[in-house]
């Protein structure tokens, strides 16, 4: 029976290799220190069909998970790397399939006796003594503490491991991998290329490319399935516009000083100087020292009373500030490179600083105004004041207008488009008709994948949304009309048409001018004398298998194909990829090696068969997910900031 474990060892999946793993290390390490508050009196971390899976289990599993993640990645592991990976959820995830896949097990039939447990615990390293006898009951309990175990829970967790090494035996008999499979596999791993490409986008072609109406009618014919169109929906809806509330709201006087004294922290003042400069930057046209003489010299032409506003617009090298006169209007610490920040906030007013040298260059630096730290006045930010009071108060207004509207809306049971136009003031309230569109297409004011596009396909007929909010405000929603997938007339879709057909015949010049450049190659041009004549870089592609990327290109299917069925030297293309046309020349190339194959074949077949078996028991184990609705404590989730796509049942 253990010959059958070992050999089946190899088909474990991921899951199921970690109980394993941690025995080999002789001494465990307590890495969990994000888990020791416990439970707090819960008493399970989840649920699989009633069945509970405890918070030390979890416990457990988390820290033993920790120790991995912490011995492979070594001082690189940081705790910020461990929420990003979402440990806690992982060990949780891999408790939650070892017990679906248990219960697979034992509804098969499969056990584990007494005798296999202790021939699985002689395998281990560290529990034969040098003559392969058993070590002994002290240093195995001590083994088993170290590990975080009782004796009974430690064979119960190898017992479990026995069954689950069974139930892969199963589906690893049930695998068929056929030597073409194989060869397939290694063919795609072992072939690679590398190439120097140019790449001529079909925007370059685009003046050249205008199509005649006809054309258009002709891209159409034979291209209607592209165009067709898919379910839509025509909506009336009242929209309450937010903005335009807020621009209705007044407030008295103590209104804005109770909101203003409520939230005094808004109106905090941070020191800040207001400041002008003149740069001379350092560069291939002047030396440091030339550019330090020059900003000394108009360091004394201001002094001598020219206006530093008038020489910092003439002279400036920075184009930011320098239509201002070298203004940088106020500033705060922490904006300004730290030697031209102290300058400025320990200079006086009015006074020159220069020549102050930054990595940009030589700069001459006036303070114009200082403003200290402190609380703004009210009477300094009234306007403010009521601008953000408006704000705030804006959006719940405007819900409360669109709640009332449906209210009335219900009372006197208003339908259609006449009855709705009477509820808008045409101002705040305002009714409006969309165009047709699909679940996923944008409409016209409100935008792609919103919640008005969810709840415009939820209507029924006759029926009304409750308030929307939108980026305008809060709308109210009534289905106008349903229109099934269909294949339009030309006359609906004719601009996607001729963009389409542009698009098409920009792409043939393009593919039309590099043949042309590829039979120049042939007469002796080389493929950096056609880039350069064709005003495009040649770049390098990286080396690239039959499932990885071209520098530059990225995922280029047809790029790669041809790349991988030409020979070094070769001219490839032109073929089209997402950027525009391609022409290559391969630069090196690794091709299938029968006697390597060979050394490889076995390797590569327990490769797929792993990978099979890996595949149907994740299938297996999602499956009976939904079949025995497993349930996360909810607590533990939100413990973790877990909750949302992950929390599964909870």
């Amino acid at each position: 029976m253990l010959k059958v474990l070992r050999d089946n060892l190899k088909y474990l999946s991921w899951i199921l290799w970690v109980v394993i793993l941690i025995f080999i290390a002789f001494v465990f390490v307590d890495f969990g220190g994000g888990l020791s508050g416990g439970s707090g009196g819960r008493s399970a971390a989840a649920t699989v069909g009633g069945e509970e899976i405890s918070y030390t289990d979890f416990q457990r599993e988390y820290r033993r998970l920790e120790g991995q993640y912490r011995q492979a990645f070594g001082e690189n592991f940081t705790p910020e790397m461990a929420e990003q990976m979402q440990l806690p959820l992982r060990a949780l995830d891999r408790l939650v399939d070892e017990r679906l896949l248990l219960g697979e097990a034992e509804d098969r039939g499969i056990q584990a006796s007494d005798a296999e447990v202790r021939e699985t615990i002689l395998e281990i390293p560290g529990m034969k003594d040098a003559a392969g006898g058993f070590v002994g009951q002290p240093t195995y309990e001590r083994f088993v503490r170290a590990n975080g175990y009782s004796v009974r829970d430690f064979e119960h967790a190898m017992r479990k491991e026995i069954q689950l090494a069974k139930l892969n035996a199963i589906f690893s008999a049930s695998i068929m991998v056929t030597d073409a499979d194989v060869e397939k596999s290694y063919r795609d791993q072992a072939e690679r290329a590398a190439i120097r490409y140019l790449v001529l986008p079909p925007g370059k072609y685009q003046s050249e490319a205008q199509v005649l109406p006809a054309e258009i009618a002709s891209y159409f014919d034979a291209h209607k399935e592209e165009f067709r169109l898919p379910q839509q929906r025509v909506v009336n809806y009242l929209l309450v516009d937010t903005v335009r509330t807020r621009a209705k709201m007044t407030f008295e006087k103590a209104d804005l000083e109770a909101y203003y004294n409520a939230h005094l922290a808004d109106w905090k003042q941070e020191e800040q100087v207001r400041a002008r400069h003149i740069l001379l930057k350092v560069d291939d046209r002047r030396s440091a020292s030339q550019a330090e003489s020059a900003i000394t010299e108009l360091k004394s032409r201001v002094e001598a009373g020219e206006e530093f506003a008038e020489l910092a617009t003439a002279l400036s090298d920075d184009p930011a500030s320098k239509p201002r006169g070298g203004d940088l209007g106020f500033f705060g610490r922490g904006r300004m490179l730290k030697e031209f920040e102290d300058a400025a906030f320990q200079a006086k007013p009015k006074t020159l600083v220069g020549p102050l040298r930054t990595s940009f260059g030589f700069h001459l630096l006036e303070v114009l105004e200082r403003r200290e730290a402190g609380q703004r006045p009210f009477s300094e930010v009234e306007g403010q004041v009521r601008t953000k009071l408006a704000a705030d108060r804006a959006d719940a207004a405007a819900e409360v207008r669109a709640t009332e509207l449906v209210a009335k809306i219900e009372q006197e049971k208003l339908s259609g488009e006449e009855a709705w136009k009477a509820l808008a003031d045409n101002d705040v309230v305002t009714f409006l008709t969309t165009p047709p569109f699909g679940r996923e297409e944008s409409v016209p004011g409100v935008g792609r994948g919103t919640p008005f596009s969810s709840s415009a396909f939820a209507l029924e007929p006759g029926k009304h949304s409750t308030p929307v909010k939108i980026a305008r405000g809060f709308a109210i929603l009534e289905l106008k009309e349903e229109r099934p997938p269909r294949t339009p007339e030309l006359s609906e879709v004719e601009g996607r048409v001729r963009q389409a057909a542009i698009r098409d015949k920009s792409q043939q010049l393009a593919l039309a001018r590099l043949s042309r450049g590829r039979a120049d190659l042939a007469s002796g041009e080389t493929f950096d004398d056609l880039a350069r004549e064709l005003e495009v870089e040649a770049k390098d592609g990286g080396e690239f298998g039959r499932d990885g990327s071209v520098t530059g290109l990225g995922n280029a299917p047809e790029v790669i194909a041809a790349a991988l069925a030409a020979r070094p030297g070769e001219i490839g293309g032109p073929v089209l990829a997402a950027q525009g046309a391609v022409l290559f020349e391969v630069t090196s190339r690794k091709s299938f090696d029968p006697m390597a194959f060979l050394a490889e074949k076995q390797a590569t077949r327990e490769s797929l068969e792993r990978n099979e078996v890996n595949r149907l028991l994740s299938s297996l184990v999602e499956q009976r997910k939904r079949e025995l609705k497993v349930k996360y404590d909810r607590p533990l989730l939100e413990q973790f900031g877990l909750l949302g796509d992950e929390a599964q049942g909870s």
